[in-house]
């Protein structure tokens, strides 16, 4: 009987170590880059526009300045992607979806560029473009000898 309860304890402890805990639900409160990338984004119409392919991070403060919208294609091929700003997106109560204030067609319009060619997004030219699109207040700019 010792000798079973000894294999049984094992056998459970191999079991619960072996579990794959990287998919345990997250109750600190943050948003988790590994949960926003791949999230699925919805239009004001409830219609899906596409998935969240990466995020852009301001290298001097820290900040997500932009998600990156992959829309339209198949199978990758034709996608486009959309650089939205951080501000304009919410993400949904149960944090499985994010809402962007616009639909497909508007989306037709909206400032994107080709997944091998990435425009310089540090730009204020380029700030301005996609920050008026998305109806968001600019971010303020700081002298440089701020930071």
């Amino acid at each position: 009987m010792r000798q079973f309860l000894m294999i049984l304890a094992v056998t459970i402890f191999v079991i619960v170590g072996a579990l794959d805990t990287t998919h345990a639900r997250d109750r600190s409160g943050v948003l988790k880059g590994s949960d926003v990338i791949g999230m699925k984004v919805e239009g004001t119409d409830g219609k899906k526009l596409g998935t969240i392919k990466d995020l852009v991070i301001d290298p001097l403060d820290g900040d997500v300045d932009y998600a990156v919208l992959d829309y339209g294609g198949f199978l990758g091929v034709n996608d486009k992607y959309f650089a939205v700003p951080w501000e304009a997106l919410k993400i949904s109560d149960d944090r499985k979806k994010a809402l962007l204030d616009v639909t497909k067609q508007d989306l037709k319009q909206a400032p994107g560029f080709n997944k091998k060619h990435w425009p310089d997004l540090s730009t204020r030219d380029q700030t301005i473009v996609i920050y008026e699109f998305y109806g968001v207040p600019l971010p303020e700019e700081e002298p440089k000898d701020a930071k």
